[in-house]
């Protein structure tokens, strides 16, 4: 048995798509390609719905069958005209947004906190690269760029689905670290680099902040210590995702060595 069939952009579910395309589905959000929908697969996220075009269901079937009650199929030129990219590899799924559990560090936890990061390819750079390099889970403060949007969740590799990612302000940030006695350091250019120092006597965050104003007060202050990355002599910046994945590598191996 077939699933049913799409094929205007009037349908209801056409249109959800297409909203949550645009980040303007508050409960939604767009998986575009073959990659996205099989990490969701993969750990279990909960989907709402499956567009598969009519010239790629033989090879998902197998996979899809079991949800076919989910499952719609469309005509190819269709999906083009839901999706962010030309080319959306004949398959889009809306992702329910669940709310995130705040992470209960550990020794040897390590965690990212993302300071009104605007940019969401910056965004989803560094979610790859905090699930890359061990992170147990990620703050977005406020401002920071929504990690389910198409761009920054294409970005990610996926990497969003399988990392707890919190969405707070940065009180209630400073208060977790506190009440769970967790290290912090700042990420700042010219600070002190990191190679030297010390495994952590407990878990640990790193701080990345705005890509114009750099971090706030209010985190600078909190911070236990400053960090940075060394450079050639005449030059003192990198984008906030490639320092910020630098430190996180960097941290890791000299404080949970």
């Amino acid at each position: 048995m077939q699933p049913k069939r799409i094929s205007s952009t009037q349908n209801p579910l056409a249109k959800k798509v297409r909203s949550a395309a645009q980040g303007e589905e508050a409960g939604a959000f767009l998986l575009e390609g073959r990659h996205l929908l099989r990490e969701a697969l993969a750990v279990g996220w909960p989907l709402e719905c499956v567009l598969v075009g009519e010239d790629h269901w033989n090879g998902w079937q197998a996979v899809l069958g079991p949800m076919e009650d989910r499952v719609f199929l469309c005509p190819p030129a269709l999906l083009r005209r839901l999706g962010t990219t030309p080319s959306p590899e004949g398959v889009l799924a809306l992702g329910i947004r669940r709310d995130q559990p705040w992470p209960r560090p550990r020794r040897g936890h390590r965690f990212l906190y993302l300071d009104a990061v605007q940019d969401p390819v910056n965004v989803g750079i560094l979610v790859r690269s905090a699930r890359a390099f061990g992170v147990a889970g990620a703050f977005l403060g406020r401002g920071t760029a929504d990690p389910f949007r198409p761009t920054a969740l294409s970005r990610s590799a996926g990497a969003a689905l399988h990392i707890p990612l919190v969405a707070t302000d940065v009180q209630d940030f400073l208060r977790w670290k506190t009440d769970h006695r967790v290290t912090l350091f700042a990420a700042e250019a010219g600070g002190p680099a990191v190679w030297d120092k010390n495994p952590a006597p407990g878990p640990w965050a790193l701080a990345v902040g705005n890509e114009g104003r750099g971090l706030s007060e209010s985190i600078r202050s909190a911070a236990d210590a400053r960090v940075g990355i060394p450079m050639e002599a005449g030059w003192d910046s990198l984008n906030v995702a490639a320092a910020g994945s630098i430190l996180l590598f960097s941290l890791a191996q000299a404080l949970n060595r």
